[in-house]
């Protein structure tokens, strides 16, 4: 039990250290390459912080859980708009782009929508992971096209002093330690939840989720405190779309996937949280702390109906 405390806290340490490293370098990229800070969130940090959810799922898809794997995907964009976002509104309103409105959200929507029609038959084929990686390979490519910026502002003075390579060393070791610290913290977490006898099948929905999303979490809430709201919709927005495409396309390829376990309510509530960005997003282009408390109190309900189902 001390092992597994000690792993915890050592995790939440670092999952700070990291977020701030990955902020700060990913600001200082943005302006460096004259790119938007969206750019940054939705390819560098999305893909980055999706890493975690991909190597769980590809080791559970590989060992025959791949219902773990497929959970884990739901799970982690649930609780990226519900908890995630929620609590960063409520450490401060956040600001977004009316851009961001009118492709980004659509596109997770879209996404969203096309996972629960791929899944609605109860298994994830090759095929399934095909067509996601091809979209992946399109979105990309329309996503970085679209967020160069060649007229941008001189880069800050803060950041002057720092070469590129500096700066993308320091951006990329914030991304290690974000995802050692979530490993640690997972480890630890799931050690204790054990040791006060919760089920497996609890501890799988609930830690294991969370915990490949607290990169997520970390840099939302650094983020937030540094008032680049433009960075954490897209990292979140960003990660949505990345699990979906990049890490259930990988996971389909490699081994078809067989669900039983799965249950529509979840994959409904996943593209419903989609859905809700539209009306959050356009009150103001702010997400403002009531409306981080709402999300909260979503995400809250359904950790309680998970525990009761």
């Amino acid at each position: 039990m001390i092992i597994d405390i000690t792993y915890t806290l050592g995790g939440v340490i670092l999952l700070y250290a990291g977020a701030e490293l990955l902020v700060r370098g990913s600001v200082a990229l943005s302006q460096k390459f004259r790119v938007t800070p969206l750019l940054i969130g939705l390819i560098v940090i999305g893909l980055g912080t999706s890493s975690p959810e991909l190597v769980v799922s590809i080791e559970a898809t590989l060992v025959g859980s791949g219902e773990i794997a497929v959970g884990n995907i739901i799970g982690s964009n649930i609780s990226n708009l519900a908890l995630i976002l929620g609590l960063a509104a409520l450490f401060h309103p956040i600001r977004a782009q009316v851009g961001l409105l009118r492709r980004e959200v659509p596109i997770m929507i879209a996404i969203s929508l096309l996972m629960t029609i791929l899944l609605w038959n109860g298994i994830l084929s090759r095929l399934d992971g095909l067509i996601l990686l091809i979209g992946l390979l399109f979105y990309l490519v329309v996503t970085i096209r679209d967020n160069i910026t060649p007229a941008f502002a001189e880069v800050d003075a803060a950041f002057r002093r720092y070469s590129t390579p500096v700066v993308i060393i320091g951006t990329l070791s914030g991304l290690g330690i974000l995802i050692v610290g979530a490993r640690l913290m997972v480890s630890g977490a799931t050690g204790i939840a054990h040791a006060f006898q919760i089920p497996e099948g609890v501890i799988g929905l609930t830690i294991v989720a969370v915990g490949t999303s607290l990169p997520e979490l970390a840099t939302a809430i650094v983020a937030a405190m540094r008032k680049q709201g433009e960075l954490i919709l897209g990292a979140l927005i960003g990660s949505n779309i990345l699990n979906i495409l990049f890490v259930l396309g990988v996971t389909g390829v490699v081994k078809a996937v067989h669900l039983t376990d799965i249950m529509v309510d979840d994959l409904v509530l996943m593209t419903a949280l989609a859905l809700l960005m539209i009306p959050v997003i356009r009150t103001g282009y702010v997400v403002s702390r009531l409306e981080g408390a709402v999300l909260l109190v979503i995400y809250c309900g359904y950790i309680g109906w998970l525990f009761m189902r």
